[in-house]
C-alpha cells in the first residue's frame, strides 16, 4: 500500500476523493489538508463518516500520517509552493495538470526531485486511455508507414457547478489553451514521439464570447521531421466532440481517425480508433476495455513508480511535460504576438523566439 495526503479540496479535489481514489487498490488515503475549518467540515460532509483525518498544514499532515505521497489537487496558481514543500519533506507528488504556471518554474522542481530521487508525476490523463495509446502504437509501430500531417477539432461548450467557478473560469488567462489544450499539446508529442518545432496560434474574441481572454483558437504546430499538426479548439461550440478532440491521422498507408474522453472520466464511451487504408473502407481497432484508464490509471501508475515496479514508456514526468508545457507558453505567446514561436523547453533554453509569421514582401 501507498499511504497518500490530498491538498486541495475544492469540487475537482473532491471528485478525486469520492470517484478515483477508491478505484484504486494499492493506494490508501491517510489524510487531508484543508486551508481553513470551514472547508474542512463541508468537505468531510461531502466525503462521510469513515474519511481521513483533516490537517491545518502540509507539513502536520506528512509528519503525523508518514506519507510517501502527496497529491495536489489545486488550482494551477498554488501548485510551486506545494509541490516545492512536498519534495522538500522527501515525499513523491501527483500535481494536476497544468503542472505550473510557466517552464521557468517547473524547471526548478524536475530539479528537485532529482536531486532526492522522487517521483515526480503530472496528472496528463488523457494519456491513460485505450484509444490515444492505440493510436501512438499505430504511429510507433509505423503500422502505416511515416505519418505526414495531422487535424483535430475540439468543440464543447463549456458549463459550470457553480456561478463562484464560473467567474473565476472566465477570468482565466487563456482558458482554452492553458486549461484544455495542454492536453492536446501533450498527447501530440506522446502519440507522434516527436517534439515540437515551432507554432502559430491566432484567436478570435467575438463580442458576445464571457470569457475575458479568447475561448476559441486555432494553431498550426510543426514537429520534427516536419510533421505538421492542425489544432483548432473552441470552448463556445455547441456541436461538441470528446474532450480529446477529433483526430484524424493521415500516413502513408492509409488514415486514422480517433478519439477519447468522452463526457466522464469514469467511462470509455468516447473511446474509438479506426483504420482507413481504401477510400470508403473502415476498420474499428479493438480496444483493451478491461483496466484502470483515465484518472484512475494515472493514480494506480503513480503508485507503482513509489514502490519501484516500473513506468510506461508514457509516464508523464515533470521533466517530460516541460516539453508540454513550452508548447503551451509558444502558443500563448503566439496568440498575443501574431508570430510564429519557436518552441524551446531544455534547460538552458532562453525565453521562445518570434518570428514574423508571414516572409516581408521581397518586391519579388
Amino acid at each position: 500500500m501507498v499511504r497518500v495526503v490530498q491538498v486541495g479540496l475544492g469540487d475537482w479535489g473532491l471528485n478525486w476523493a469520492t470517484t478515483i481514489v477508491p478505484q484504486v487498490g494499492n493506494i490508501e488515503m491517510v489524510g487531508y489538508v484543508a486551508r481553513s475549518r470551514e472547508r474542512a467540515d463541508a468537505a468531510s460532509a461531502r466525503l462521510g463518516e469513515h474519511v481521513a483525518p483533516f490537517f491545518s498544514s502540509l507539513e502536520e499532515a506528512v509528519e503525523r500520517t508518514a506519507a510517501d505521497g502527496v497529491l495536489v489537487l489545486t488550482t494551477t496558481d498554488a501548485h510551486v509552493e506545494l509541490v516545492s514543500r512536498a519534495l522538500a519533506l522527501g515525499r513523491h507528488v501527483l500535481v494536476e495538470k497544468p503542472f505550473v504556471p510557466t517552464v521557468d518554474e517547473g524547471r526548478e522542481l524536475v530539479r528537485m526531485a532529482e536531486a532526492r530521487n522522487l517521483v515526480l508525476m503530472v496528472n496528463q490523463n488523457f494519456r491513460f486511455f485505450p484509444a490515444a495509446q492505440r493510436a501512438a502504437d499505430i504511429v510507433r509501430g509505423r503500422e502505416l508507414g511515416e505519418v505526414a500531417a495531422i487535424s483535430i477539432a475540439f468543440r464543447r461548450m463549456l458549463t459550470f457547478p457553480s456561478d463562484a467557478r464560473a467567474r473565476w473560469f472566465r477570468e482565466l488567462r487563456h482558458p482554452l489553451i492553458a486549461d484544455l489544450a495542454i492536453h492536446h499539446f501533450d498527447l501530440m508529442r506522446m502519440v507522434l514521439g516527436r517534439e515540437p518545432v515551432s507554432v502559430f496560434c491566432t484567436a478570435p474574441q467575438p463580442s458576445w464570447s464571457p470569457f475575458q481572454d479568447p475561448g476559441t483558437a486555432t494553431a498550426i504546430v510543426v514537429f520534427e521531421g516536419g510533421v505538421t499538426v492542425t489544432w483548432a479548439g473552441s470552448w463556445e461550440a455547441r456541436a461538441e466532440t470528446t474532450f480529446s478532440g477529433e483526430w484524424h491521422m493521415q500516413c502513408q498507408h492509409g488514415d486514422v481517425i480517433w478519439a477519447c474522453r468522452g463526457d466522464r472520466d469514469l467511462t470509455l464511451d468516447g473511446d474509438s480508433v479506426a483504420v482507413v487504408k481504401d477510400p470508403g473502407g473502415m476498420r474499428l481497432e479493438t480496444l483493451a476495455r478491461d483496466q484502470l484508464f483515465g484518472r484512475a490509471a494515472v493514480l494506480e501508475t503513480f503508485a507503482a513508480a513509489i514502490a519501484a515496479r516500473g513506468r510506461p514508456w508514457f509516464f508523464p514526468n515533470g521533466g517530460d511535460n516541460l516539453r508540454s508545457l513550452a508548447l503551451m507558453e509558444a502558443a500563448i505567446r503566439s496568440c498575443e504576438t501574431g508570430n510564429v514561436v519557436d518552441v524551446k523547453w531544455n534547460a538552458s533554453a532562453e525565453p521562445p523566439n518570434c518570428r514574423p509569421a508571414r516572409p516581408r514582401d521581397s518586391g519579388g
